[in-house]
């Protein structure tokens, strides 16, 4: 069967757990063909992955470009109907876009009905398939809705002309996933009830396809956890936030299947309208042979955090707890393997590191393509992430069969099962005081440890029964719908 996956800053172009997740599903299940739409940031990024024989990717970058066909190459114009003019054209536009992008801009400013964005969002699509969205969008009754509509709400209501010309601008680019054409295909599966979700909730709404839905970290509290940080304008947070909180309550709503990787994902879920009927938690899997335990000599106390350098994961939180480590172990060495995701949050922790003094205690060893090795080249593996959904990062440490000290995150309780090495987040004193208790265990305790966490890991959160889950899944989901 054709399987439309939905990503968004993810596979194939970035690594991190989604990514992960992503590439084993595809290349898991040759039997299928997978058609990964990536919603990207822009259209100047490279693939980090190699891509698999079933597998065709369409890009979608939400920046960097003015109109669709800009970046819609020749090899990836899968469907293109042809363009209606004159009355057809301005009956479509009064008919379905503007009823449609009204009831849009309405959920942005207060909570609607989810179901009816559905409707609206299917509209959209409706109108894309024939028409120019960036032309539309440029039509003065677009931007005279939007006008009036903000005139009307209590709190935005005295917005300068420039900050809603900008709201308006954006627009377009938060529905340009929309307007990429995309194939005929059985099952609609998105990574995240994000903007990633609208291409998918269109093959379901507009096409009649099943739709799956994976929620990893809980995209709308990843998002609103960034936004509190974040620098944006009040004006931007409030409506950003009301975007990714209508989308991901029309997702929840509509998708046949609502498959989180962790049991503590549905609590969200529930609040954002799941229907507990259609919950079912598939955790993210890994190959126990690749990350087969080594014994490794090392001539230190030696930590491997093994991630992407950004807020959410707390690296600065993790080199102050090694400040307080060092105090008690002075020798211990942590290295740090990821990427500068964040390129100033990442300056900020060497200079953390320089400023604590640290400098023969931290190493910042870059990227790996090898983790497996960057877990078994260690004593104990930590993860300091203040949001998480069923990392990766866990369950391979777990399969190497080294220790594992976690922030109690997401699914990070149910993949270690082990309270005494779990810790609240941003909390470096209480971070510090697990990892030297762990220390200060014997080699034999430690090594006890690490293998009750890979025979687990084998048992519980294998690949193989990730893929067949997957696997029944899809087959399981059109198969309802024939029938």
């Amino acid at each position: 069967m054709r399987i439309l996956l939905t990503t968004e800053g993810t596979y194939p172009y970035f690594q991190g757990g989604v990514s992960t997740w992503a590439h084993e599903l595809v290349n898991g299940l040759p039997e299928h063909e997978f058609v990964v739409a990536a919603v990207i940031g822009n259209p100047e990024v490279a693939p980090a992955f190699k891509i698999p024989a079933n597998t065709r990717v369409v890009p979608i970058p939400l920046w960097g470009t003015e109109k669709v066909d800009e970046y819609i190459h020749p090899s990836t114009r899968i469907r293109r109907r042809r363009v209606l003019r004159g009355r057809s054209r301005e009956r479509a536009l009064a008919d379905l876009l503007l009823p449609a992008y009204e009831e849009l801009v309405g959920n942005l400013l207060e909570p609607r009905e989810p179901r009816e964005l559905g409707a609206a969002i299917a509209d959209i699509a409706e109108y894309c398939e024939n028409n120019d969205l960036h032309a539309a969008l440029r039509d003065p009754r677009c931007w005279q809705l939007v006008r009036a509509r903000l005139s009307e709400h209590p709190l935005l209501g005295q917005i300068s002309m420039a900050d809603a010309i900008d709201f308006a601008r954006s627009l377009y680019r938060y529905l340009t996933p929309l307007a990429v054409p995309l194939p005929d295909v059985d099952v609609a599966h998105s990574s995240g009830a994000a903007l990633c979700a609208l291409p998918a909730l269109a093959a379901k709404l507009h096409h009649g396809v099943p739709l799956l839905l994976t929620e990893h970290g809980v995209y709308v509290r990843e998002r609103v956890l960034h936004l509190v940080r974040d620098d944006t304008p009040l004006l931007r947070k409030v409506l950003l936030g009301n975007l990714y909180r209508a989308i991901a309550r029309c997702a929840y709503a509509h998708a046949d299947i609502v498959l989180p990787v962790c049991e503590y994902n549905t609590r969200w879920e529930y609040q954002l309208g799941a229907d507990p009927g259609r919950l079912r938690v598939v955790y993210n899997g890994v190959n126990p042979d690749e990350f087969a335990p080594r014994v490794v000599e090392l001539n230190r106390p030696t930590i491997a955090y093994v991630g992407r350098i950004e807020p959410l994961k707390d690296v600065l939180g993790l080199i102050t707890a090694l400040n307080m480590v060092r105090r008690e172990i002075p020798d211990v060495l942590l290295r740090i393997h990821g990427p500068d995701d964040d390129r100033r949050y990442a300056e900020r922790c060497r200079l953390a590191v320089a400023g604590m003094q640290l400098e023969d205690n931290v190493v910042f060893e870059g990227p790996t393509q090898d983790p497996a090795r960057a877990y078994q080249e260690s004593d104990v593996v930590v993860l300091c992430s203040v949001s998480e959904g069923f990392p990766y990062t866990v369950v391979e440490a777990m399969c190497t069969g080294r220790p594992v000290v976690a922030t109690a995150v997401g699914g990070v309780p149910e993949a270690l099962n082990r309270p005494e090495l779990l810790v609240e987040p941003q909390n470096p004193r209480a971070l510090a005081d697990a990892l030297v208790s762990l220390f200060r265990q014997t080699p034999a305790e430690r090594a006890a440890i690490g293998e009750e966490f890979r025979e687990r890991a084998v048992r519980l959160f294998s690949q193989d029964r990730f893929l067949e889950a997957y696997r029944a899944l899809y087959l399981g989901v059109v198969s309802d719908y024939v029938a």
